[in-house]
């Protein structure tokens, strides 16, 4: 399946996997409760890019502007704007679109249009190094000691296969290239790919599945065979892996570390794209519903649902809040409610 733009309207949902329960799309809605409470709306410009939390700020790309925008949530506002190299024009999403992730004195972007990463000194504010990784980086992720960048459209070298390329962020560069795929006509399908469990997971459409990568080996330990392909974001805990269709189908696949098998599914949603593990629940960006639903971990039932309006793709978490990053020109704090 190629790479798509996705349109407003309600995608079918799928059955659950296993044995986890859940529940229909807007079925009983109006009875459920908010999940949180909006506490600030920040302005940005319109259109995509990647979002995350950490370092002491919320750090929202956005590619329209070539900007990677610095939050400061003490106060709610945007208080540095730092210059990027710039992407393809980034339609809904995903379609080529700069991702990012916070770690430990370094905030790092990806780069489709030209196959690097950027790595920014939060101290400074500046870009100090950008580094060549692999084909079409997407999703962008940190762990002790590295830095996990996913390339849809292969390695630079090699099968040309989608591939995953561990950077070290003491050299700045990449020191391993692990494949997990094969090569294929067309490998430009938007790969996310988040860290847990004690590994790196990363979801490869083409292959309906996600693979778990071993960071203490960088190879492949498992490939998970999904019934809907992992166009969405992938979260993840000591407990589960969640992964979103988006818009392949209207199912939050759920997989257990512990077997490296599907044990159940949440299709509560009809488009569910951006996911976050935070405050005893999962949360899921609904974009065709136009809400944040706040889902029980267990029973895969939402318990909260949050209507925000807009265009909400991404989620991230952090300073008590979850944060969601709106395509229309916002970025929303959300309080969970007690």
């Amino acid at each position: 399946m190629r790479r798509a733009i996705l349109v407003s309207g309600s995608i079918a949902c799928a059955a659950a996997v296993g044995a986890v329960s859940s529940t229909s799309v807007l079925a009983g809605s109006d009875r459920v409760p908010r999940g949180g409470r909006v506490v600030a709306s920040i302005r940005i410009p319109q259109g995509s890019g990647g979002l995350a939390v950490g370092d002491g700020a919320v750090w929202a790309m956005s590619d329209s502007a070539s900007t990677l925008l610095r939050i400061d949530p003490k106060r709610n506002i945007v208080v540095a704007r730092i210059k990027v190299k710039p992407s393809y024009p980034c339609r809904p999403f995903p379609q080529a679109c700069s991702e990012a992730a916070a770690g430990k004195r370094a905030v790092w972007v990806s780069h489709p249009s030209d196959n690097t990463a950027s790595r920014i000194d939060p101290q400074t504010n500046r870009v100090v190094a950008t580094i060549p990784v692999g084909r079409h980086p997407d999703g962008i992720a940190v762990s002790p000691g590295a830095v996990w960048v996913a390339n849809s459209g292969g390695p630079t070298t090699g099968s040309g296969g989608p591939s995953v390329s561990r950077v070290d962020p003491a050299a700045n560069r990449v020191v391993a290239t692990i494949e997990v795929g094969s090569a294929r006509a067309c490998c430009s399908d938007f790969m996310e790919l988040t860290v847990g469990a004690g590994s790196v997971w990363v979801g490869v459409p083409h292959l309906t599945s996600v693979v778990r990568i071993d960071p203490a080996t960088n190879r492949v330990r498992a490939t998970i065979r999904l019934t809907v392909q992992p166009f969405g974001f992938l979260a993840a805990d000591k407990r589960a892996v969640w992964s979103a269709g988006a818009y392949s189908d209207s199912v939050v696949t759920r997989l257990d570390p512990r077997t490296n098998r599907p044990s159940g599914a949440f299709n509560g949603a009809a488009a569910p794209i951006g996911l976050a593990l935070a405050f005893g629940s999962l949360w899921v960006a609904d974009l065709d519903s136009k809400v944040i639903d706040r889902v029980n971990t267990h029973t895969a039932r939402i318990i909260g649902r949050l209507p925000v309006g807009g265009y909400p793709v991404r989620l991230a978490v952090g300073f008590g809040s979850v944060w969601v990053r709106d395509d229309t020109g916002r970025v929303l704090r959300i309080r969970p409610q007690r």
